[in-house]
């Protein structure tokens, strides 16, 4: 119980700490500028305005920061609340204005450290606000076009896949790969032929003599066989063997499914290597396959995903539908 009362004490002497350099700050602003109680409540008013979105790029060592407000923004400190020994590091950053509206790379200094996530990371301002540092992440969105494609027996059509990709954060790992798999794309139906089956008979008979032999006939469809009476060719040598050739022609019907758009093999379309925002256009082609048999009207959908081809996540994926024609 001790121990928990020493640690809150703790946290509340750093949240004090925090607060006193803010304080601070605003009261040395203030002070150089010599303002009255009323040019200090404009102050107030316009710190109340500020709005800094401020993005941490861990493996750059860089923080990105945004002046998404309605006025001008000078950072003055980066703030490090290090929670495992109750501590807050500030560092001065000198004057880093930053314009309504624009923005600020700021490289983090070498003798200054933070370990995030487990230690939180601020900038604060010249008129005392403090504003969290986060991760910058990624943003990826696939559009394909058109949506709704239409194949005959054989043909193709083309697709355009667009990949929208932002990256506020240097990737670990860039590669980007586009697969693409269909969903449902079968066709049914049921099939008439006629099937040619031959085998090969060996007759045994004696010379100057025919003789008749019976021989069941097997095919590869059950109950297709029957008994077929073949008569030897005379003059045989003695013990002679001979053989004779059996054909025979039926139809047959069945039911077959076949998918009837071609297997579309995985692409990569795309190394990042550091933060940017840019937008990758891929032109695919979707091929019908030729079948001997072709049925109109079956549909589906082909989708398309793009995947991170190192940890195999799934960024972003779209589809198209596809009809048979």
């Amino acid at each position: 119980m001790q121990r928990k009362a020493i640690s809150v004490m703790f946290m509340t002497f750093i949240a004090v700490s925090i607060l006193a350099a803010t304080f601070v700050t605003m009261y040395l602003y203030l002070a150089q500028q010599g303002l009255s109680a009323t040019e200090a409540q404009r102050i107030y008013a316009e710190a109340a305005q500020e709005r800094l979105q401020v993005i941490l790029d861990r493996r750059a060592r860089e923080i990105l920061m945004n002046n998404t407000g309605g006025i001008g923004v000078v950072v003055k400190y980066l703030v490090c609340l290090k929670s495992a020994n109750k501590m807050a590091s500030i560092y001065n950053l000198g004057q880093t204005p930053i314009p309504a509206g624009g923005g600020f790379q700021l490289p983090i200094p070498g003798n200054f450290s933070c370990n995030y996530p487990s230690e939180g990371l601020y900038v604060m301002t010249e008129r005392g606000n403090l504003f969290m540092a986060v991760p910058g992440g990624f943003s990826f969105e696939l559009e394909a076009s058109p949506a709704n494609i239409t194949l005959a027996r054989g043909g193709s059509a083309a697709v355009i896949l667009k990949l929208k990709a932002i990256l506020l954060e240097t990737p670990t790992s860039g590669l980007i790969l586009l697969v693409a798999k269909p969903e449902g794309c079968l066709m049914n139906t049921t099939v008439t032929k006629a099937v040619t089956t031959t085998m090969q008979a060996p007759i045994i008979g004696i010379m100057g003599e025919s003789t008749a032999v019976e021989v069941k006939q097997t095919t590869k469809t059950p109950g297709q066989g029957e008994w077929v009476t073949i008569t030897a060719v005379t003059n045989l040598r003695t013990t002679g063997i001979t053989t004779t050739n059996i054909t025979r022609t039926y139809t047959t019907t069945y039911s077959t499914t076949a998918s009837f758009v071609k297997t579309i093999q995985p692409t990569i379309i795309a190394t990042f290597t550091t933060r940017t925002a840019t937008t990758v256009i891929v032109p695919m082609a979707l091929t019908a396959e030729n079948l001997e048999w072709w049925v109109s009207g079956p549909e589906c959908f082909i989708v398309y995903k793009a995947i991170n081809a190192t940890s195999g996540s799934v960024l972003a994926e779209a589809w198209v539908k596809v009809k048979a024609q």
